[in-house]
């Protein structure tokens, strides 16, 4: 009796699997014992943490926080988030790499993500969750707090993969790889998937290896039943998912079904709920678990034993740094980013911080961490394996209106990695109102405090159209139009790990067209002319933890700018005729300054409030003309519609504007989004009787815009449908629908 041996057997069944947490605490507080454990998927996961040491307390901590979202959503903590190495944005749809070692037989089309669960975090999890108790147990799960063992599946030779050595965080994420859902991990050059595909249950796993005296079994799942027509998740489980025995003869033992037919496969925020009725269910049994189980442990004991076992645990320190898939220069340059020499230590948080700095560039595609414990100096090695990406990259994508603001976006990128990280784009943009090339390269050199280099060179338009109507096919020509062409240099720092400080300086021509008139002969009228020589130097500190390249719903985005220009106005009249001046010059020499802010606030799971603010300030003279001056002006342009729409109520030198975008979530990726904005400028531009600007009273002014849209967020962009509301002019009442990303290039003054 005293010999009595227990085994546990769980099943896979994601969140479902919380159940057994409750199970095993209501073993714990009745002092059953459980002396070995098997379990598959996310019964691998919970029979793990218990396997090493865990606590139902410790465990219900863990699968409650915030890093254990991040294990299945794949989102970065915004700490780690390393802005300095970011690109901007591009509204690209689909991004083909191509490797120039291999010609067209590496082309690798990024249209659609290699796993629903980006890896970034998990990777990087997995290592400093399980490392310590790998170490421990001397890669032998049989010498872990309990014995565990796990089961994963080999598709290619179609057979169950039982896990009963090596590296128990590899072991567990090959467990519960569902195919689509996560990546799945190589063991032993083999691609190791869910161990549920073949053995859901692994109650003969628990047999052969550990030979127990009695078996608790508990199940979550079921064989899948007959897929429906429009349940994909269900067809691929049938087209994935062998036939488990889930049963448990009386003779071998006891065993607890649960069955869910509401309970979603990534429903972990429902841990209570799930807890609480595998504890209650086991607590029913009880007394039948009891009449067949004799031996009993004292829970304190069980607490003493863990603390023992998690003491002599050896403490996460790196020294050296492996590295496989790059060649020297790489290595050397991987190397930087956690230590400069084999000699000195570094913790986990370097570790983490280093990785995430390496995975912000597009250079390295993943990184894969390993430590492996040195008995000799109790350090760890720290071992990357390496995936480049390939050298060149294409891509495609744009943006469709129904208001007309269509774009087509084309870029391409040479990138390479040596002792520093270099980098070659080049981008266009074709449409209606927005057209753009830009060639840009960048240096990037891993110094102490990392630096970057960047050229530009950018010529752009923009065409604004007097009336915007529902699928417009409006020919007049555009009345106002701005040409830009420049080119600048840029130096960058990083500025703490979310931000980066940027010098610039540069020369561009900016030439405005415009009518001075609302009242228009496109057939004999010609625009009026302003063109602007302009040298400049600017001061940029910004950074962004946005979630979305547009549409946003979480993280901040902060930009403070620092600008000082000077440059020659020149004038000439569209008509020769004209009561002013055809050739007008002017000197103009400015300082600007301007903040911008966007933070979003989760109020509830459900409910999003962002907030947004912009200030603006520029000492720069009045152009030749009321309108040149306008064009000229700071514009408040917050909303993706105000970006490609010329309204002059909007347009300051000196101004403030305020926003509240309210965000509920109707589904993982539908969102209705209102957007409600106020703007005042501090001295509003006027137009007197002879077509000059001059300033008006101070905060005399206010306008203010709205918009409701209903946004659909895809992987390759974005759906909203939209409804907006200008307070100037009278009457601009917007309603559109777009689709893709609408995303500008660099302008010379930001």
């Amino acid at each position: 009796m005293e010999a009595q041996k227990v085994g546990l057997v769980l099943s896979g069944g994601g969140a479902k699997g919380l159940t057994h947490i409750g199970i095993i605490r209501a073993l714990e507080e009745n002092e059953i014992p459980i002396d070995y454990i098997t379990g598959t998927s996310m019964g691998a996961i919970v029979g793990s943490l218990y396997a090493m040491g865990y606590s139902p307390d410790e465990m219900e901590q863990l699968l409650k926080s915030d890093d254990f979202k991040r294990w299945y959503s794949g989102d970065v903590e915004e700490k780690y988030i390393y802005y300095f190495k970011k690109n901007p944005p591009t509204p690209e749809f689909i991004n083909i790499r191509i490797s120039l070692k291999d010609s067209l037989k590496s082309v690798k089309p990024h249209f659609l993500p290699n796993s629903i669960v980006d890896p970034i975090q998990m990777n990087i999890v997995f290592l400093q969750l399980f490392a310590q108790s790998t170490a421990a147990c001397k890669e032998n799960f049989d010498s872990l707090f309990i014995p565990f063992r796990c089961i994963a599946s080999d598709v290619y030779n179609k057979r169950a993969m039982i896990l009963k050595d090596g590296d128990l965080g590899d072991a567990v994420r090959a467990s519960m790889s569902f195919p689509a859902m996560f990546k799945p991990i190589e063991i032993d050059s083999i691609l190791a998937y869910d161990g549920g595909i073949y053995n859901n249950f692994p109650v003969n796993v628990m047999k052969d290896d550990f030979h127990p005296d009695i078996i608790i079994g508990s199940t979550v799942s079921t064989n899948p039943g007959k897929p429906k027509e429009g349940d994909i998740m269900g067809q691929l489980e049938n087209m994935i998912m062998q036939k488990t025995d889930y049963t448990l003869p009386d003779s071998l033992g006891i065993l607890l079904t649960f069955k869910y037919d509401n309970v979603n496969l990534m429903d972990f925020n429902r841990f209570d709920e799930l807890h609480d009725i595998g504890y209650k269910r086991t607590l029913e049994m009880m007394d039948s678990i009891k009449s067949r189980i004799h031996r009993r442990v004292n829970p304190a004991q069980i607490e003493a034993r863990r603390l023992a076992y998690k003491s002599n645990l050896p403490e996460l320190r790196f020294k050296k740094v492996n590295i496989t898939g790059a060649n020297e220069r790489q290595k050397q340059y991987i190397r930087k980013e956690f230590h400069e020499n084999n000699y000195e230590t570094f913790t986990i948080e370097d570790v983490k911080q280093g990785y995430f700095r390496l995975l912000s560039d597009n250079i390295i595609s993943e990184i894969i961490p390993h430590a492996v414990y040195n008995k000799e100096d109790g350090t760890y090695d720290l071992n990357l394996q390496v995936k480049m990406e390939a050298n060149l990259s294409a891509r495609v994508g744009g943006n469709v209106s129904s208001s007309g603001a269509n774009q087509v976006y084309f870029g391409a990128s040479y990138q390479n990695l040596n002792y520093y990280s270099k980098e070659f784009t080049f981008d266009g943009q074709l449409g209606r109102i927005y057209n753009n090339l830009q060639l840009a390269a960048r240096i990037d050199f891993p110094t102490r405090i990392p630096t970057s280099y960047r050229f530009m060179a950018s010529i752009s338009t923009f065409d604004y159209y007097k009336e915007e109507k529902l699928f417009s096919n409006n020919d007049n020509p555009a009345f106002n139009k701005k040409k830009e062409e420049f080119v600048k240099i840029k130096a960058a720092l990083p500025f703490l790990s979310r931000k980066k400080a940027e010098f610039g300086i540069g020369i561009a021509r900016i030439q405005d067209r415009y009518f001075q008139t609302n009242i228009i002969d496109f057939s004999q009228a010609k625009h009026d002319r302003s063109t602007y020589d302009i040298l400049g130097g600017s001061i940029v500190l910004e950074g962004s933890t946005l979630n979305a390249r547009q549409f946003a719903t979480q993280g901040s985005r902060e930009k403070m700018a620092a600008q000082i220009f000077t440059g020659r106005e020149k004038f000439k009249a569209g008509n020769p005729q004209a009561p002013v001046e055809n050739q007008y010059k002017k000197i103009q020499s400015w300082l600007q300054v301007s903040y911008e802010n966007e933070t979003y606030h989760k109020i509830s799971p459900k409910f999003t409030l962002g907030a947004y603010l912009e200030a603006y300030y520029s000492s720069r003279n009045f152009s030749n003309n009321y309108t040149a001056t306008l064009m000229e002006a700071g514009e408040f342009a917050p909303t993706a519609h105000s970006k490609v729409t010329y309204n002059e109520a909007f347009r300051a030198n000196q101004y403030t504007g305020i926003g509240a975008i309210p965000i509920y979530q109707l589904g993982n990726s539908i969102q209705l989004r209102g957007e409600f904005y106020g703007f005042i400028p501090i001295f509003p531009i006027k137009k007197d009787e002879y077509g000059k600007a001059y300033y008006g009273k101070a905060f005399t002014k206010f306008e203010y815009l709205g918009e409701i849209s209903l946004v659909f967020q895809l992987s390759f962009g974005s759906i909203s449908a939209y409804v907006n509301h200008y307070s100037s002019p009278n009457n601009d009442w917007n309603v559109g629908l777009t689709l893709g990303w609408q995303l500008f290039n660099s302008r010379f003054i930001e």
